[in-house]
This record gives structure tokens, C-alpha cells and sequence, in this order.
């Protein structure tokens, strides 16, 4: 988005948008017509920027959520094995609990 100034000293107002893959300058207008243009440019750029800002947040509040999952999983699975190793269990071939026989 610009105000592009011609050689009679008119400023007109252009967007760029893609065609097939290219940037192209699309003329919008000039004078109010231009400025309304650039207004509402300024007020979809802002927005985008919002959303983004938004977005980003859940995001890392996800994320977060994520991670206080993971450690709370790993203390459990470390409190679960505390709990059977007191009960009198073991860990046989690092996959399956036996009790151990009373000798």
C-alpha cells in the first residue's frame, strides 16, 4: 500500500497484491477516495496484528499447559513406583511388577 506521486504532482493511492504468483500495483484512488483506502489498510493491518498477538498467546498457553502435563506425569509415574517398591514389589525384566517372596 502506497501514495505514489506522478510527475503533474498527483498523489494516487496503489495496493500491491499477487496476480498468478507476481506482485502487482492495483490502483484504488486518489485524494479521499485514496485516504479512506489507506484508512481502512491501516485498520485490517492492526486487526491482523491483533489476531496474531492472540493467537500467539493461546499458543503459548497451550504450550504451557503442555509442559505442566508432562512433569506432572513424570511425578506421578515416580510416585507410583515409590508406592509399589514400598509395598514389597520389584521391577522384573523393566517391564512388569512381582511381589517378592517372603523367604
Amino acid at each position: 500500500m502506497s501514495w505514489d506521486v506522478k510527475e503533474s504532482g498527483i498523489a494516487y493511492f496503489y495496493r500491491s497484491e499477487r496476480v498468478n504468483g507476481k506482485p502487482t500495483k492495483i490502483y484504488v484512488g486518489r485524494g479521499r477516495k485514496g485516504a479512506e483506502a489507506e484508512q481502512q489498510d491501516r485498520a485490517r493491518r492492526l486487526q491482523q496484528q491483533r489476531d496474531r498477538q492472540h493467537w500467539e498467546a493461546i499458543l503459548f498457553q497451550s504450550e504451557r499447559a503442555t509442559l505442566d502435563t508432562a512433569e506432572l506425569a513424570s511425578l506421578v509415574t515416580l510416585l507410583h513406583k515409590a508406592i509399589l517398591i514400598n509395598a514389597g514389589y520389584y521391577l522384573h525384566k523393566g517391564h512388569e511388577w512381582r511381589k517378592r517372596r517372603a523367604v
